[in-house]
């Protein structure tokens, strides 16, 4: 349909009001409308869905433990100590739970601030680089369209406040270097630090080959004064501060920390996230997609030649180039891992996108018209269908409808050869699938991997306090967060299951974490399994063995999900 209209709009004149307004739009003013628009979209239905597992669930209630015990230096994990990652998410996340209670709400509402925070650093650095209005608008339009930034905002972890920290990092070392402003030099040893404590020395990585691009490509000496020599102890004073009164309480923590943390992530297959080296390519062409359509076709030389001679445009992809080998070195791997990247292919897309004319800015039109099509045509196919692995709701189909609508009169409205044309379609776009999701996702819990709608019902089932639910082979960290039932994790052969317990100070972390190897073990459960409101959730991926089966016949009920048998005693 879009396609078809398209060339109906070419012959349709601008009105000087409208030259005006494009004109106009690339203002920091019409900016921070977008951004207000963008943080009511980013908050808007964020506590309405269930804490996906394993790791939105761990990080939620890692922190709910801190909250509650106020034991701000040792994160815990089910009562276990968690040494994995620097306790700053877990701080920010607290702090969401102090507002607004310990609820998803709370658990997810400062990642929405994290995003608001780059959107405003990308327009920043743009300006810092490029000193072009039109290129650091684009530029926060085209970073709000990336799949992946979604995802950061929808998804608990440690990196986009780290992505935050990085970025805020790099835009104080450039405004220091290009006005000689000691105060933020300052600032960027401040937030260097506090992208330590978030998620240790793999941040350097991205802040050292930016800098040292920008050095070798500019031809900037490495002079270093006294308040570098100061800023550099501030931030291993406030960096390092954390592992420091830890490693001074317990020196086995430094080896675990280096070992453990750092070299088996880097080196081995720590924690079953080993991939390919190539992992990262197809991903990256997925999450780009259709900004890089236009290299594919005859407008590549275009391309090249609006490339030559910009320092800047090197400076991104070099950077981004550079830091993506370095994390396809790395043994472990996870998509979030690489986006800091982000928000330099987001300028680098934006400056090309400015420089290399109105063609190919048709082109792109065109793509994100077909895709929000495709899109839409999804969703309504599965509201008609109803497929068991997705549920779509009269209200979601709504939604969906009325924001493809809003795309079809801003793309009728619009010059189709406009660059900022290009860059809100393909807001739009994100805006539509962040809204649909975010509408989907509390009527799939199951599509999610949360453990919600299951809780929720054993609660119902249950009385709470006096229940106990047992689960088999798998570490769900999220059932403490809905219930305060008793909860056993019945440790066989899943690696979530191996829980670190070297620095311990007791035993009493047996009472919730009982191996199946061993027959005192069994026997335990073989009694505890007759009682009432006992509940046993086994995955189907993960059934009881042989020597577990007769488990199945103490329970009088049982109930099946998506992904688990559930078995209770009322």
């Amino acid at each position: 349909m879009y396609l078809n209209l398209t060339t109906r709009i070419k012959n349709i004149p601008l009105t000087t009001e409208m030259k005006i307004l494009l004109t106009k739009i690339t203002t920091f003013r019409f900016y921070i409308v977008f951004i207000a628009i963008v943080f009511i979209l980013l908050i808007n239905g964020i506590g309405n869905y269930g804490l996906a597992e394993t790791s939105e669930a761990r990080y939620a209630e890692i922190s709910r433990e801190m909250f509650i015990s106020s034991d701000y230096l040792n994160p815990k994990l089910l009562g276990i100590f968690h040494y994995h990652k620097p306790p700053l998410t877990y701080y920010i996340t607290t702090v969401g739970y102090r507002i607004f209670g310990i609820n998803e709400f709370g658990a997810r509402f400062f990642l929405q601030i994290a995003i608001v925070i780059q959107l405003l650093l990308i327009y920043g650095m743009a300006q810092l680089l490029f000193h072009n209005k039109k290129i650091a608008f684009i530029s926060g339009l085209i970073y709000f369209s990336i799949p992946i930034v979604l995802i950061s905002s929808r998804n608990l972890t440690t990196d986009a406040y780290l992505t935050t920290f990085i970025l805020g990092a790099i835009y104080c070392w450039q405004n220091y270097t290009n006005y000689k402003r000691i105060f933020y030099l300052y600032l960027f040893y401040i937030l260097v630090a506090l992208g330590l404590l978030t998620k240790g020395p793999v941040e350097l990585i991205f802040i050292f080959t930016y800098i040292i691009t920008y050095k070798i490509l500019f031809r900037a000496g490495f002079k270093i004064t006294l308040h570098h020599a100061l800023g550099f102890i501030l931030c291993l004073l406030l960096g390092g501060s954390w592992y420091f009164i830890l490693i001074m309480d317990n020196s086995g923590l430094w080896n675990y920390f280096l070992e453990k943390q750092l070299y088996s992530r880097v080196a081995l297959d720590s924690f079953n996230r080993s991939k390919p080296f190539w992992f990262f390519i197809p991903l990256i062409i997925i999450l780009l997609f259709p900004w890089w359509i236009p290299i594919i076709g005859k407008y590549v030389k275009r391309l090249l030649i609006a490339f030559k001679g910009d320092k800047e445009s090197k400076l991104l992809l070099i950077s981004t180039l550079c830091t993506l080998i370095v994390f396809s070195i790395f043994s472990t791997k996870l998509i979030l891992y690489i986006l800091p990247v982000f928000w330099m292919m987001s300028l680098l897309i934006s400056a090309l996108l400015i420089k290399t004319g109105n063609k190919i800015s048709f082109i792109l039109n065109h793509a994100f018209s077909f895709m929000i099509l495709v899109f839409f045509m999804g969703v309504f196919t599965c509201y008609i269908m109803k497929p068991e692995f997705i549920k779509i709701a009269n209200g979601t189909l709504i939604l969906t409808f009325i924001c493809v609508s809003i795309y079809t009169g801003i793309y009728f409205a619009l010059d189709n050869y406009s660059p900022i044309k290009t860059a809100i379609l393909a807001t739009v776009f994100s805006g539509t699938v962040l809204v649909t999701t975010t509408s989907i996702l509390p009527d799939n819990s199951v599509a999610i991997n949360s453990t919600k709608e299951i809780i929720g019902f054993i609660n119902a089932e249950g009385h709470n306090q006096e229940s106990t639910i047992l689960v088999y082979d798998y570490l769900l960290s999220s059932v403490p967060f809905y219930t305060e039932a008793n909860q056993i994790t019945l440790k066989s052969t899943h690696n979530t299951t191996d829980r670190e317990v070297l620095f311990q100070h007791d035993n009493l972390w047996r009472n919730n974490l009982w191996d199946m190897k061993d027959d005192q073990t069994i026997y335990r459960l073989d009694s505890i399994s007759y009682k009432p409101h006992t509940f046993l959730l086994v995955r189907k991926k993960s059934p009881l063995p042989n020597n577990l089966n007769f488990l199945k016949n103490h329970f009088k009920a049982q109930l099946e999900y998506t992904k688990w048998w559930l078995y209770y005693n009322k």
